[in-house]
């Protein structure tokens, strides 16, 4: 190599340099800034489904890895400046959001800001209550908004299914903590028997696991077209309920009350429905 090839490549040398120079000096304040991508990206923190409680959709959530292609995610959004979903008007964003499942909903509350405020709208609730329960009490007005009384109405018929499991397996200890214990407790059974108190209401139930079939084998019982009604510390749960015995069909009345944090039965009302 002669003397004008070494100076016509000292110019590329050069320039080679500072080229890397910038990008180590970029990566190490990317690194340093608290606001900075690769500091949100060891921050991120997801939740896992089974963290998500009925009614507190923050959940519980734990610092985990993120895989490249969600790295990737996060450094475009910021990039962008807001995701697809952040430009779309309210309106688009909320009816969007109503197709969503209960997990869904509250997973996407985790994501960003922006998201975390369409996912909480009360309209996108009241959709979600709609798709799940019923469109009966679309005139209502919760007073704690419908994400509260979805995630209320969500843990009654959650107590008002146990109720059912209970029966079909004939479980004595388990029916005596279902009930509240106190002496205003009423149940009417399909005989149209009249229990009142606690102690009685047990007892008839007792007499009921025990009757007919032989006692702790299971029962074939189905339950349809549930309905519930949350006012206060109070619900009411109606629906059909199907034997498969020569008792026939039944229209059924529970009544709950909320104490510490448990929903309690405290009446019982089944009548046979006329064909």
């Amino acid at each position: 190599m002669d003397e004008s090839d070494h100076y016509s490549l000292h110019p590329f040398v050069i320039a080679s340099g500072a080229a890397i120079f910038c990008c180590v000096c970029t990566f190490w304040a990317l690194r340093s800034n608290p606001g900075g991508v690769f500091w949100q990206l060891k921050r991120t923190k997801f939740c896992r489904a089974g963290d998500i409680s009925a009614g507190d959709c923050d959940g519980h959530c734990v610092d985990e890895n993120m895989a490249l292609g969600d790295k990737k995610a996060v450094v475009v959004e910021r990039q962008g400046g807001a995701s697809m979903m952040e430009l779309l008007v309210p309106e688009i964003t909320i009816h969007a959001l109503s197709y969503l499942d209960y997990t869904s909903l509250c997973r996407l509350s985790m994501t960003n800001s922006a998201m975390r405020s369409a996912a909480n709208d009360d309209g996108a609730w009241k959709a979600l209550y709609h798709k799940d329960f019923t469109v009966e009490q679309d005139n209502i007005n919760p007073s704690n908004g419908w994400k509260a009384y979805y995630a209320t109405t969500k843990a009654v018929v959650t107590a008002n299914a146990e109720f059912y499991n209970i029966i079909r397996e004939r479980s004595f200890p388990d029916m005596s903590q279902f009930w509240l214990n106190a002496d205003y407790v009423n149940c009417i059974h399909a005989s149209g028997e009249l229990f009142t108190g606690y102690n009685a209401v047990l007892e008839s139930w007792a007499l009921a696991f025990n009757w007919g079939q032989g006692g702790g084998q299971g029962i074939d019982l189905q339950v349809r077209n549930v309905r519930a009604r949350i006012l206060g510390s109070m619900a009411w749960v109606t629906m059909n309920a199907y034997v498969d015995l020569d008792m026939g069909s039944f229209h059924v009345t529970n009544i709950y009350e909320f104490h510490h944090g448990q929903w309690y039965m405290v009446h019982h009302h089944s009548s046979m429905m006329l064909n």
